[in-house]
């Protein structure tokens, strides 16, 4: 095997596939990249046994072959490498001769054929979404998911597919946090219910997101009973979904609500953020709200410290309403909202806020409040 390459080029493929590289592999050659000559270039692969991902690099192949290498190792040589050419070529030795400009070093590869046949998905279940919005929109709901490995279903985001439409939905008993991307989607013929469906595993969506490039080009999925694939640019991610029932969340969110506050969402984020400060102080981290008929919401937060006390100018309808929420849920859920205004729903100091947009329904993040310290 013989290849030169620019190290851009290699850089950015390594850059890629070694995010599935675990800190702890648990079987040495999951510690690997494989490397292996295409046409017009190689196919990094690097996995840890439940994601994997490739990489299609450009590159000049002078004879046909592959190699499985140190993962970090290779990397941060060839970050470490001077800008433009480098030359690799594995002798019969199976070290991995490396020259460039000035430099020369070797490395031993490890045996190849040990690393696990990873092949593409196939099925009907086919989705294409933009990049950049498919990005924005895990990243709104992975706070929401849960890290709680004994209801593993929970540690993953629901993926519902409909013909107009895709939902993301992550859930951790605490919180709901629900993104909407508005695209003509192709369903198969067999869809049930009108939509198809998965749970990805939160770990690994993050990491996608991490990846996805900040532009409109379109992401295709490919998922069927077991696995996902993500396709974007030159890279595609493979993994495991996870299995079991996820939560109905369309019985968790109310159909109607007795108390709705209009709030500037910057304003309400930033008395958010200073009585944040005094809560962490608090024995109970909690921020209280009371929101009053005469358009006023208070906002408290009490600690052997000191206290904090906000007051904001409110649209309000319905019932006046005294309300307790631990404040790192708050905080996450208005990090996540977009726009100047949102929308608050209430029924009782003990059932979950809904917070939506004013106009439209891009997005629902609910949030249940601190029973027992409402006054």
């Amino acid at each position: 095997m013989h290849f030169r390459i620019q190290t851009d080029e290699i850089n950015y493929g390594l850059g890629m596939v070694t995010r599935a590289i675990a800190p702890r592999p648990v079987k040495q050659v999951y510690d690997g990249v494989l490397i292996e000559t295409v046409d017009d270039g190689l196919m990094l692969t690097c996995t840890d046994g439940e994601i994997s991902i490739k990489a299609r690099v450009s590159a000049v192949v002078e004879e046909d072959g592959c190699a499985l290498l140190p993962a970090k190792l290779f990397a941060e040589m060839m970050r470490k490498q001077p800008a433009g050419e480098v030359d690799v070529r594995i002798d019969d030795h199976m070290r991995a001769l490396i020259r460039s400009r000035g430099s020369n070093s070797s490395m031993a590869c490890m045996p190849a054929e040990d690393f696990p046949d990873i092949r593409d998905v196939v099925g009907e279940n086919h989705v294409n979404l933009p990049c950049k919005r498919f990005r924005d929109a895990v990243g709104k709901v992975l706070f929401a998911v849960s890290t709680d490995e004994s209801r593993k279903i929970l540690t993953g985001v629901l993926m519902e597919v409909y013909p107009t439409e895709t939902l993301l939905v992550g859930i951790d008993g605490f919180r709901l946090a629900l993104q909407r991307i508005n695209a003509e989607n192709t369903l198969p013929a067999n869809a049930g219910k009108g939509m198809i469906h998965a749970v990805v595993p939160g770990r690994i969506l993050g990491e996608v997101s991490k990846m996805l490039p900040d532009s409109d080009e379109m992401a295709e999925i490919v998922f069927n009973s077991s696995h996902v694939m993500y396709s974007f640019g030159c890279v595609k991610v493979y993994a495991t979904l996870l299995t079991g029932e996820f939560i109905d969340y369309q019985k968790i969110l109310p159909a109607s609500w007795t108390t709705e506050v209009m709030v500037m969402r910057t304003a309400f984020s930033d008395a958010i953020d200073r009585c944040s400060l005094m809560a962490r102080e608090g024995k109970n981290n909690l921020i209280n709200l009371r929101l009053q008929q005469d358009g006023r919401m208070e906002m408290t937060a009490n600690a052997e410290r000191g206290d904090v006390h906000e007051e904001l100018e409110i649209g309000f309808e319905g019932n006046e309403l005294n309300i307790a929420f631990n404040s790192r849920y708050l905080t996450d859920m208005i990090h996540n909202v977009e726009g100047e205004r949102l929308c608050m729903c209430f029924n009782s100091s003990v059932s979950p806020c809904m917070i939506k947009p004013v106009e439209g329904n891009e997005f629902v993040f609910l949030v249940l409040p601190v029973r027992g310290f409402n006054r």
